[in-house]
């Protein structure tokens, strides 16, 4: 073994613990970057790194579901074939809704999982 490669052993990888930018975030939960710096408290897995606002992946990962982008009422809309009204109106009833502020997400894992197990009446 190269002294290259026992360093590269003894180094913990990034890969490892990544973490994800605001810009990262902000796209999974459909927002925009300020939102997501405004809230950042909030959100679980924050780190300030200076002036850097970063989120651990892993924990973000375990408070989405994954770390697909949210779904938006209108895609809710189209996979249940629903007016967008009766979205929000029944949102408490939807699995997989997280409440963002004033915005309305659905966890895209959570709804697939209702869609699959769900009976299509045709």
């Amino acid at each position: 073994m190269t002294q290259l490669d026992t360093q590269r052993a003894e180094t913990p990888r990034l890969s490892m613990l990544p973490l994800l930018s605001d810009k990262d975030l902000a796209r999974m939960l459909v927002l925009t970057i300020d939102w997501v710096r405004s809230h950042a408290r909030e959100i679980p897995g924050f780190k300030r790194l200076g002036s850097y606002y970063r989120f651990c992946s892993q924990t973000v990962e375990q408070w989405l579901g994954s770390l697909d982008a949210l779904f938006v009422a209108e895609q809710v809309t189209t996979l249940m074939k629903v007016p967008e009204s009766w979205v929000y109106a029944n949102a408490y009833q939807i699995p997989g809704l997280l409440r963002l502020g004033r915005y309305v997400r659905f966890r895209p894992v959570a709804i697939q999982e209702f869609l699959q197990g769900s009976e299509v009446v045709q």
